[in-house]
């Protein structure tokens, strides 16, 4: 067994912010639900006001592909502050012929407000 000796200072360290306490930026942590969801139609218009509606200020809107051939239309809607729960239960209350598509959530950092 081979023993190596470390030197050290009598004097403790301290550590030191690089900013102070007061000049951070305080953030809060925010639901953020991304949501794919066709619509019938070869227009956007109609599904976009149905989805502002539903989920109001908080929605991000996306359009994805407009399928004439099909007639539907697929959004990416992306939602801050609800949970998945919440975003699918608006949706299937107000868009009673969608298709949800694939889900994920997340959480984004915002500034707090003061």
């Amino acid at each position: 067994m081979m023993l190596t000796s470390v030197a050290t200072s009598d004097l403790p360290l301290t550590r030191t912010s690089r900013t102070p306490r007061m000049a951070r930026r305080t953030h809060v942590v925010v639901p953020l639900v991304i949501i794919d969801v066709t619509v019938p139609g070869t227009s956007s218009a109609n599904g976009r006001r149905a989805l502002h509606a539903a989920l109001g200020d908080d929605l991000r809107l996306y359009i994805v592909t407009v399928d004439q051939q099909h007639e539907r239309v697929t959004f990416r809607v992306e939602v801050t502050s609800r949970t998945l729960d919440d975003v699918i239960g608006l949706l299937t209350a107000a868009l009673d012929r969608a298709t949800l598509g694939r889900a994920h959530t997340t959480v984004i950092r915002r500034p707090r407000d003061h």
